[in-house]
């Protein structure tokens, strides 16, 4: 009776399953649409006082992304507040669920539009990556060696609760609300982290925002966007010095990338075969010496 052949069935199916997998997460990538920052328009607190504020095109935008319990970031965020004026615009992001201003939807932009990994994160004019106290460093080079072509938006006001606008690219208009906001532990005071966020299609050219439902010194980020995933470009050869969104500690972050999700079931089908070598190598020691005998019964036969 000769032997089994259900090791090389084993090995069969693990290797035929790699290929839809990566198939799987190759078309999952392609379908992923790319984000692109458009235009934006800004509305501080004194211009939100008024009857009607008509908001202003500054020449950057600063997106930080930090958290209370972040060391690093206290440093960060000092010097980006020396840096905030109605021509560079900062807007803060808590995406962390273990600050008590966590903001849901800066996690979703953290996670999905930019996926950053690490805290402090900063992303300048919507392109621009710097991760880490070192990196964070180069940024005022970098904006003054950018020039940005912002367009789309134009005559962006608000009053009677109301923000309109006129749009001559197709997009989504999204607006953050942004507070000063005490840091948990230090009592320092965040310059304007964001707490509230609309969107509305920009055809549209109107968003009814509940003024009195704002808090106190709110100030505004209008954005004028093509949503999805952004290609970030990292503007430091820095070290990053980055301190991960898992841990808190300093390191490489424990969360899945789509290349680790690409290559796991490989490494775990390599780990298998090497662990079913013993048995593949007895059958095919079983197949040579029933081959061996299957030979030696028919030549005694002869």
């Amino acid at each position: 009776m000769g032997s089994q052949p259900w090791p090389l069935l084993i090995v069969a199916v693990m290797l035929l399953s790699l290929a839809p997998a990566s198939a799987n997460q190759t078309q999952a990538n392609t379908a992923q649409q790319e984000g692109l920052l458009m235009d934006v328009a800004f509305m501080s607190t004194d211009c939100l006082e008024n009857a009607t504020c008509e908001a202003h095109r500054p020449a950057h935008l600063i997106e930080y992304f930090s958290a209370d319990w972040c060391e690093p970031c206290v440093q960060v965020g000092e010097s980006l507040d020396a840096l905030a004026s109605n021509q560079t615009v900062v807007l803060q992001h808590h995406p962390s669920p273990q600050d008590l201003s966590f903001f849901s939807d800066s996690k979703q932009r953290n996670d999905a539009d930019y996926r950053l990994l690490f805290f402090p994160s900063i992303v300048l004019d919507g392109t621009h990556l710097f991760t880490g106290t070192r990196q964070s460093m180069d940024l005022v080079s970098t904006m003054e060696n950018e020039t940005n072509s912002w367009q789309g938006l134009e005559n962006v006001s608000f009053s009677n609760n109301t923000l309109r606008w006129n749009a001559s690219i197709s997009g989504t208009v999204v607006v953050w609300a942004l507070t000063p906001t005490p840091h948990e532990v230090s009592g320092k005071v965040h310059r304007s982290v964001a707490y509230e966020r609309f969107a509305m299609n920009a055809s549209a050219g109107e968003l009814v925002v509940n003024a009195s439902a704002l808090a106190s010194n709110t100030s505004m980020v209008i954005l004028l966007e093509q949503e999805g995933v952004r290609n970030l470009t990292v503007a430091s050869l820095a070290p990053t010095g980055a301190m991960d969104l898992i841990d808190n500690t300093v390191g490489t972050t424990s969360g899945p990338t789509a290349e680790s999700e690409i290559y796991l079931p490989a490494l775990v089908s390599a780990f298998l075969v090497f662990m079913l070598l013993p048995a593949i190598i007895t059958h095919l020691r079983l197949t040579r010496a029933n081959r061996t005998k299957t030979s030696t019964d028919i030549g005694s036969e002869e």
